[in-house]
């Protein structure tokens, strides 16, 4: 579809499940930082959901998946485990959060393995009665009132169903009388939260295949879906997706309105500069100060 001037000048060519989620604050941030090529930084615990994700698409023959090919021979599990761990130690730290982040990168090392294992039970628990597996790849959709279209990757899908793996790490207990800390694995969520429904309502709506939360963490999996959960049914899906899009269609007059001008953007929108430099660390808060100026 062909994307307005006024919003594509500001680099809204598309919009996201996760952009409908954000805070518009975020959202604004990440096209003022998209503005000046720059990339919002990663951290531990997202970075290690991505590697357990690789692993366990790897062990299914998911991995690079390409929807003309489909599912291809599984890679060994062994391999699958090794490269998620290889590129798990691609990943370098945070330096400006007092340690926190380096202190979870290698908590969370350890449990790498037995989570890629969990991860691929959970989806062949899932999709027990299919013969294939799609895995992820590139997806639009488009909604009425929306000048842009939606992108989205859902992880897996076959037989009308769809689901995304939702990894949880290692939680941190308070420190010991000596300094030390020790660190609990947590038990598998049982329901989302509403940010996971409105995703999951995107996905539906783009495909028509019914949503699965596969939560997993190092001892165990929980499949969440309609049967077994009211906020994955047809009515709430139906509420998060019309809160999705409200709150698309809120970004996109919010862009419409500063006509190109990013002062008058910013000035739309109040900013959280203490989420801001929590999440993001002082060379971002120092972008998000330059566009939030007096």
């Amino acid at each position: 579809m062909e994307v307005p001037a006024v919003l594509k000048e500001m680099g809204y060519a598309h919009d996201s499940a996760s952009g409908a989620t954000a805070p518009k604050d975020e959202m604004i941030l990440k096209l003022w930082v998209r503005h000046n090529n720059m990339r919002l930084p990663m951290a531990a615990r997202p970075w290690a959901g991505i590697c357990v994700q690789q692993g366990v698409d790897l062990a299914l023959g998911l991995a690079d998946y390409n929807e003309m090919l489909g599912q291809q021979e599984p890679t060994d599990m062994a391999q699958a485990v090794r490269s998620a761990m290889s590129k798990y130690d691609e990943y370098k730290p945070r330096d400006w959060d007092g340690g926190k982040d380096a202190e979870e990168f290698d908590a969370f090392r350890e449990h790498i393995p037995e989570m890629v294992a969990v991860g691929i039970a959970s989806v062949k628990d899932c999709f027990s009665k299919a013969n294939l597996i799609e895995g992820e790849y590139q997806r639009w959709l488009k909604v009425d009132g929306l000048d842009v279209p939606v992108m989205l990757y859902q992880d897996y899908s076959a037989g009308g169903m769809q689901a995304d793996l939702k990894c949880s790490l290692l939680l941190r207990n308070p420190p010991k009388k000596d300094g030390t800390r020790s660190w609990r694995i947590p038990k598998p969520r049982t329901t989302p939260t509403w940010q996971q429904v409105m995703q999951q309502a995107v996905y539906w709506k783009a495909t028509g295949q019914m949503p699965s939360l596969l939560f997993v963490t190092a001892s165990g999996y929980h499949i969440a879906n309609s049967q077994n959960c009211e906020a994955l049914t047809e009515d709430s899906l139906n509420r998060a997706f019309n809160d999705a899009v409200r709150s698309w269609k809120t970004t996109q007059n919010l862009i419409r309105a500063a006509y190109g001008n990013w002062n008058t953007l910013a000035g739309l929108v109040q900013p959280d500069f203490n989420e801001i430099s929590r999440r993001h660390g002082p060379s971002i808060t120092q972008l998000a100060r330059q566009l939030w100026s007096d």
